[in-house]
């Protein structure tokens, strides 16, 4: 029986399309191959191989040259896979999760920019992944947003001591989602690994800020801003016996060498201590 014109279409269609297919997974292995070929290149080091600037930098020209009807959530989704199946070529990857109460999202929203391929631990509080991440159980770790009531605010522990501490390196998701009538409020959470964030040129710099005695926030914010640093908000806070600790999110990249924090530290005698405790690239939008 012979083959209409459209069915002849429809099979050299599929063709096609399994030749294209082919092509995406020659181009995976390849990406794979020369992976590898870096993680050979490297001088050793004991950090984990995880890149997030690298990561972000990607993201963002990807999305700057999306066209079509193909869906730019679904781009980044298939993105994050990859590069979440890529990173455990480098070094042993493993992933710490605080997820309080069962169906809270965390452990969703971790597999959803890592990966499905290497292992996760659920944690019931942030100490316990602060403590995986420090200790080297875990190559990174997701914990929730700081807020002003946390009982346990996992972020003071990254403020002392010395080290290699862990920090904030990304926030999730890296795409926001526009808000629609009915949809639940998205998960967030913050990453933090044993290395620095990086600076990809649309950043945002975690600084926690000791003082004695206790500062209002218009009073916290003029130091900064006389030290050369605004667009601060300050997103939690933590009140001892003779100091308080601020936690503080400026609008831009400010790394450790920054003459700006030797200004802020010494801000008329009330800023007893200075220190970054991270950022995040800015996420994506829709």
């Amino acid at each position: 029986m012979m083959m209409t014109t459209d069915s002849a279409d429809l099979d050299r269609i599929r063709r096609d399309i399994d030749r294209i297919d082919d092509r995406l997974h020659d181009l995976l292995m390849e990406r794979a191959a020369l992976v590898e070929k870096v993680a050979q290149a490297k001088a050793p080091d004991v950090s984990v191989a995880l890149r997030p600037g690298r990561e972000a930098e990607i993201m963002r020209r990807l999305a700057g040259r999306h066209q079509g009807r193909f869906p730019l959530p679904a781009l980044i989704r298939i993105w994050r896979e990859i590069m979440g199946a890529l990173v455990g070529l480098q070094k042993p990857f493993s992933v710490a999760v605080c997820q309080p109460e069962r169906g809270d999202g965390y452990v969703e929203l971790a597999r959803d920019h890592f990966g499905v391929v290497w292992p996760k631990s659920v944690f019931s509080s942030p100490g316990q992944v602060v403590r995986a991440v420090a200790d080297g159980q875990a190559a990174v770790g997701v914990v929730q947003l700081p807020h002003e009531n946390d009982q346990e605010p996992w972020w003071l522990s990254l403020t002392t001591g010395s080290g290699n501490l862990p920090q904030v390196v990304t926030r999730l998701p890296v795409l926001a989602m526009p808000d629609v009538p009915g949809r639940p409020e998205p998960v967030e959470a913050f990453v933090i690994a044993c290395r620095p964030h990086d600076d990809t040129g649309a950043d945002r710099t975690l600084i926690a800020v000791e003082t004695s005695p206790d500062l209002s926030r218009d009073r916290l914010r003029a130091l900064f801003a006389t030290a050369g640093l605004d667009n601060v908000a300050v997103i939690a806070t933590h009140r001892a016996d003779d100091h308080s600790l601020y936690l503080c999110e400026l609008d831009c990249f400010v790394g450790t060498a920054d003459p700006r924090l030797t200004v802020l530290a010494g801000g008329k005698d009330v800023i007893r201590h200075v220190r970054i405790i991270g950022g995040y690239p800015l996420p994506l939008s829709v």
